[in-house]
């Protein structure tokens, strides 16, 4: 009778030492990823693809191209972490607008660019995407840290 008490329990504790072990895994979003992970996966796009945006101002036309055809992959791809974002959600009301880009500052850190129409308007930028570059054995190449 005792060793059928202490095998119940024995049971009951391994079911529950069980249930504990799978908590982890059942909390965790599916089909979202953190920024980290989308970060990582981003920058493994970055140093291995065949092609890509030759500098500063050719990512941002790039992700501002992605972004007008609604292709987040790409998007995603040209701004490490972004992956992490709703872009379908951020993008839902996005105007129909074109953009005109400056030459980045001298340590390719930062992309002037501005709305077509308030470029014509006044002349000047009044946004920046930030930059970041990766060092690549296909060269350096320039990725999007921020942007207005």
């Amino acid at each position: 009778m005792i060793k059928m008490r202490r095998n119940g329990i024995e049971i009951v504790m391994f079911m529950c030492l069980g249930s504990l072990l799978l908590l982890p895994s059942c909390g965790k979003r599916t089909g979202v990823k953190t920024w980290e992970e989308a970060h990582t996966e981003a920058m493994k796009t970055i140093a291995t693809r065949q092609q890509w945006p030759d500098s500063p101002e050719a990512v941002c036309k790039e992700f501002w191209k992605a972004r007008r055809a609604m292709d987040y992959k790409e998007m995603e791809s040209l701004w490490p972490g972004s992956g992490s974002y709703n872009w379908p959600e951020i993008c839902s009301d996005d105007p129909d607008v074109r953009y005109v880009f400056g030459k980045a500052n001298e340590t390719g850190t930062g992309v002037p660019y501005a709305a077509e129409g308030y470029f014509k308007e006044n002349g000047s930028y009044n946004l920046t995407m930030a930059m970041g570059s990766l060092q690549t054995s296909r060269g350096l190449r320039y990725y999007i840290v921020s942007g207005n």
